[in-house]
């Protein structure tokens, strides 16, 4: 998860505790940082998912997703975009870039458990795949 926002990243981890998802759900504040994590681990140890707020410090979505997407290496980790006010023309913007689907923020904590629920379908059903 890539969000520079402590408060959202906590929600989330509230959100994921809630619905009893005990996988590791690594954070980072930057794309830059996340990147380099990618470069330093073995590919075994890629993420199922890789959840992106639009609006980083640095570099946006739209730049990390280029730069994830143009490396064979990570171009099959599905990415997420889970940001606040995103209009029409950025999302179409995001999955043209290869976002696999575009998600606003939970405004209420219900809507974050539902996301949390479907972000772990998502990375399980990445994981089961031959």
């Amino acid at each position: 998860m890539v969000d520079d926002d402590p408060d959202d990243r906590m929600v989330m981890d509230e959100a994921f505790l809630e619905i009893g998802y005990d996988a590791e759900v690594k954070k980072f504040i930057e794309g830059k940082a996340m990147l380099r994590y990618l470069e330093q681990v073995e590919p075994s140890f890629y993420p199922s998912l890789i959840v992106l707020d639009n609006t980083i410090a640095a570099m946006d979505a739209t730049d990390i997703l280029s730069q994830l997407k143009s490396n064979p290496s990570y171009k099959q980790i599905p990415v997420v975009i889970y940001t606040t006010g995103l209009s029409p023309a950025k999302k179409e913007q995001l999955l043209s870039a290869g976002a696999y689907a575009c998600f606003e923020k939970g405004g209420s904590m219900k809507e974050v458990v539902q996301l949390a629920k479907e972000l772990r379908n998502l990375a399980e059903a990445k994981v089961k795949e031959p």
